[in-house]
Order: C-alpha cells, then structure tokens, then sequence
C-alpha cells in the first residue's frame, strides 16, 4: 500500500479553513487541478454517502464517494469510486486542527492510502498524488487569504 501524508500550516483560524474544506462539492473553487465539481443528486445535500463528480482541466473525471464528515472535529474521508488513475482503494482524509495559543494559525493534515495495479509504479504515484494534495493546500491557502 502506498501512504501519502502531507501537514501544513496556514494563517488563518481552523475555522477558516473548514467552512471552505467542508463543502464537499466545491473544490472546483479553490484546488488548481480541477475545473468543475458538484454534488450528484439530492440537491447537493452533504451527508455521508454524497457523491461528488470532478472534471479534471484534461478532460479526465473523477467521482468520489463521502465516508465520513465531522464538523466538530473538522475532518471529513472519501473514497475513489471512478478514477482516471490505475489505483485501487484510494481512501483520502483531511482534518483541520487549531494551533495551541493562536487564533489564527491551523494545520491542515492530507493523507492518502491506496494500491497500484502495476508493479513498480508505486513511487510515480506517490509522487502524483502527493503533487495533487499540495496544489489543493496551496489552493485553500490562496483561497482563504482572499
């Protein structure tokens, strides 16, 4: 199994960034790498169990299920259930945690897990995702300092 983990800072409260994190259907506002994304049915209702539908700037489209969402901890999971990329099990969470003594600094922590369906391509993919995850923080951080 591959593990990508990224954590990083930003100036803003936790809060901050949950109120944009937790709109499961609207990265398309803040991740670079995504050009269009909702909700799928239900009118956009966020519970677990929504799925969203990306559409990818090369055409590519993704569909992620939600698996869990906490808004008293911050943190939400998904699944992949269509991918463009040979992964199987792709299981991403994110959590947004206050910094002690500061009101307006968090850490947000990314982390991915999923198996490669080719031998040899674990680094790639790595990669890849890790790329992915650093853009969507550096578009949250952009987004939140408006």
């Amino acid at each position: 199994m591959v593990l990508v983990e990224y954590s990083a800072g930003l100036p803003c409260s936790a809060d901050q960034a949950w109120k944009v994190l937790r709109e499961f259907g609207g990265i398309a506002d803040w991740h670079p790498a995504i050009v269009k994304s909702g909700i799928k049915g239900e009118a956009g209702i966020l519970r677990v169990g929504a799925v969203r539908r990306l559409a990818l700037a090369d055409g590519a489209v993704l569909r992620e299920r939600l698996t869990e969402f906490d808004d008293g901890l911050r943190a939400l999971a998904y699944v992949f259930e269509e991918s463009p990329l040979p992964v199987d099990g792709y299981r991403a969470q994110i959590r947004v945690d206050e910094v002690a003594g500061s009101v307006d600094r968090c850490v947000v922590r990314w982390s991915a897990g999923f198996e490669v369906r080719e031998a040899g391509t674990e680094a790639e993919f790595e990669g890849l995702v890790r790329e992915l995850i650093v853009q969507g923080h550096e578009g949250l951080e952009g987004t939140v300092l408006g």
